[in-house]
């Protein structure tokens, strides 16, 4: 249970000044919805005026409810989380006990609950409108609407209690009018005239209601009415957070989003008036499926489902990320800097909550625990997808399962659904915070905790669920970054903030965002011999290169896309880009087909001969992953940067890496620098590296105590070859799609 000081931060933090565009999207979709369903006429295609936000925790679902109030939206908003759950805002009592409680009663009596909670709710806001637009107009309704967005208001407190009386004088109305009409269809028993059809429970009373409230709002947006698009402007919100609980099923077979979806179709599916109740939940399922059909016994009248608005899931990110020009590269691994990326929550605790209290509950939100087990499915791959980019397939039967628990538990972002909502299309975007805690967790216990995760990836992997890739990229991912880990974990450095449990202060490198010297990391990664291979030269060119990166985001496009339709003031500069990833310590995992390379991992010279332009100072590692069973070192020359695809010139020297996983002819490291030519220019200056084999001989930091890691790695990259993955499957489906063999060589299927 969180304290008052925990309970005064978090309500200073819920009414901070607003940042960010999420509003405003939000307020679209609203009006987009609107057009949409008041567009079909008589048959709409839509089934009501209700739609929901999905997405995972700390992403401010709430505030953007109660932000809408600024835009001239009446808001009402109710939470319903459990009442065990004491987090912020509170859980409204009222409506979450009438919604979300006994719910061992028939559908009918249900009905009657949210019929009447309905109508109690329109009542209560015709009162309020009509009393607060007769004493002061717009500027009165305003102050009242702000009141209740304020969540220590009293005025809160007093319109749900006035709910409350309401509700209960017409769920008694409602009562009588059942039992009147039960005994009403019995006097008809024997009889030939036509039992009408049923209504809901309570229908006239809501439809009713409703008509009464729009009476009084039509006064009150008469003015504004004259705006060209203003009748499909949202103006009134009705909106139940933490709405997830709707959509269990109750122990008499019904689920309550069901329902209340049918009591919103009652009143709203004959009307245009801009008026939508809004849930919120970290489950796409919250108001799905849609209401059933339902066939009554007089088989005269059925209520269809149609069509569900698609949930809005856009609420922004990096809001509060410090801008390019305000941060020194040197000191982009400071936990002050790297908290602002990502969802606002983490920056939103910045000030009253301690650096350890924020990593706490980021590991625990991340994993859904206090006490972490990797040998858990879910907390693993929660972890590993964060910092490694696992791809999910989508036609594996656990896929839909897993994404959707990754959004309600695992803090993994949902991008969309499909119109069906069959499938959310989900991910773990760039967070840096988030990928440092799963870091601290991995390694938390020597190798013992990565040894657990990677096991349960490999089951996953062989399973089918996860992607390795076509070329060993999920391989070179993993070998890349944990190599980084293991090694800023041999080689400590003083002041880092190296567990969850550092009481220090923000102005602190997180260990796994600190700078790394190249140098070091190169001879960690390929061992101690590997500079009298590549000569002195070349180990003095990079004596002041670092790399930083702590995870990894994937492309979609390749790194220069030469579109003669996109306006190149809309492409960044080689520079920019390798300097923003820098800032936010992220490597790149390239498109699938993008020429020469795979990845991409930002190198910056902390060089004073250099000038302070940091621009100036970054090149970049390029990485070419290659699994097949013999050398593909011919390959490595022909890896450079001045190619269209990538187009990152620069005057700083780069360096080009050919992972050779599964090559058999080949067991050496191969490093080339030549000298410079005179005839070229400085951006031919190219270390390469050919790396072939996945063992302890290519990788020695994998030997000894990380033996059974590099095991349980090349075991992944053996799985390409032992046992297709449904991408290598599908590749034939899609023959010529691609000039790769695997859309072309059908006689290779054994």
């Amino acid at each position: 249970m969180p304290s008052a000081h925990d309970k005064d931060f978090l309500y200073d933090s819920f009414s901070r000044p607003y940042v960010g565009k999420a509003v405003d999207g939000f307020y679209e979709y609203l009006k987009d919805n609107n057009i949409k369903f008041r567009g079909g006429g008589i048959s709409r295609p839509y089934y009501a005026k209700f739609c929901s936000i999905v997405q995972s925790f700390g992403t401010g679902k709430s505030r953007l409810l109660t932000e809408l109030r600024n835009k001239g939206v009446l808001v009402l908003y109710m939470n319903l989380r459990v009442p065990s759950d004491k987090g912020f805002p509170k859980r409204d009592a009222v409506p979450a006990r009438i919604l979300t409680e006994k719910l061992d009663c028939t559908r009918a009596e249900y009905t009657a609950r949210c019929c009447a909670l309905f109508t109690a709710i329109f009542q209560a806001l015709r009162q309020r409108l009509s009393n607060n637009h007769r004493l002061g107009s717009d500027s009165q309704i305003k102050w009242w609407i702000d009141e209740m967005c304020d969540m220590r208001s009293g005025a809160r407190t007093e319109f749900f209690e006035e709910v409350r009386y309401l509700y209960e004088q017409t769920l008694d109305k409602i009562k009588l009018e059942e039992t009147a009409a039960k005994l009403g269809s019995l006097s008809l028993k024997g009889k030939d005239e036509e039992v009408p059809a049923p209504t809901l429970e309570g229908e006239s009373f809501v439809t009713e209601a409703y008509e009464e409230m729009l009476t009084v709002m039509s006064k009150i947006f008469t003015e504004k009415a004259e705006d060209k698009d203003f009748s499909d402007r949202p103006k009134l919100v009705i909106s139940f957070d933490a709405a997830h609980s709707l959509s269990n099923m109750s122990s008499m077979g019904f689920r309550p989003s069901q329902i209340l979806g049918r009591t919103i179709n009652c009143y709203s599916k004959g009307t245009d008036e801009s008026i939508w109740v809004v849930f919120t939940s970290t489950t796409p399922h919250v108001v799905d499926p849609p209401a059933p059909q339902v066939v009554h016994n007089s088989m005269k009248i059925a209520v269809g489902g149609h069509l569900l608005f698609p949930p809005y899931t856009h609420l922004g990110w990096d809001q509060n990320a410090d801008r390019l020009s305000d941060i020194s590269a040197n000191d982009v691994g400071k936990f002050d800097h790297i908290v602002g990326f990502g969802r606002p929550l983490w920056k939103s605790l910045v000030g009253k909550r301690s650096v350890a209290n924020i990593l706490e509950l980021a590991a625990q939100t991340l994993c859904k625990t206090k006490v972490f087990d990797l040998s858990d499915t879910n907390q693993a791959l929660a972890v590993l997808s964060q910092r490694f980019g696992l791809d999910i397939c989508s036609g594996h039967p656990d896929a839909v399962s897993y994404v959707e628990k990754g959004v309600a538990s695992h803090l993994r972002i949902c991008f969309s659904t499909t119109e069906d909502r069959s499938w959310a299309f989900t991910g773990y975007p760039s967070e840096p915070l988030l990928s440092c805690v799963a870091a601290i967790i991995l390694h938390s216990r020597k190798t013992t905790s990565l040894e657990n995760a990677l096991e349960v990836l490999r089951g996953k992997v062989y399973g089918g669920m996860v992607e390795i890739g076509q070329s060993g990229e999920l391989v070179s991912r993993l070998v890349l970054l944990l190599a980084k880990d293991m090694y800023i974990r041999s080689h400590l450095s003083k002041g880092t903030i190296q567990d969850l449990h550092y009481e220090g202060s923000g102005d602190t490198d997180l260990i796994d965002c600190q700078k790394v010297s190249v140098v070091d990391f190169l001879q960690h990664l390929f061992g101690e011999t590997f500079w009298s291979l590549a000569g002195e030269e070349a180990k003095a060119t990079f004596r002041h290169a670092y790399i930083n990166f702590s995870h990894w985001v994937s492309m979609t496009e390749f790194i220069s896309p030469k579109d003669p339709k996109q306006p190149t003031f809309e492409l960044s500069s080689a520079e920019e880009w390798t300097l923003r990833h820098w800032l936010r310590t992220s490597a790149v995992q390239c498109c699938p087909l993008q020429p020469l390379v795979d990845k991409m991992i930002p190198m910056y010279f902390d060089d004073p001969t250099l000038g302070s332009d940091d621009l100036k100072r970054v090149s970049q590692i390029f990485i070419s992953d290659k699994a097949g069973k013999h050398s593909n070192a011919r390959e490595l020359a022909a890896i450079t940067r001045e190619h269209d695809s990538i187009n990152c010139l620069s005057a700083l020297p780069y360096i080009a890496i050919l992972l050779d996983f599964n090559a058999a002819d080949k067991k050496e490291v191969i490093a080339r620098f030549p000298e410079r030519d005179p005839n070229h220019t400085e951006t031919d200056q190219c270390l390469r590296i050919y790396a072939p084999g996945m063992d302890e001989i290519t990788f020695p930091f994998l030997s000894g105590p990380n033996g059974r890691v590099a095991r349980q790695l090349h075991g992944l990259v053996c799985r390409e070859t032992e046992a297709p993955t449904q991408t290598n499957l599908d590749a034939l489906v899609r023959f010529g799609s691609t000039a790769r063999l695997r859309n072309l060589q059908w006689d290779k299927q054994g």
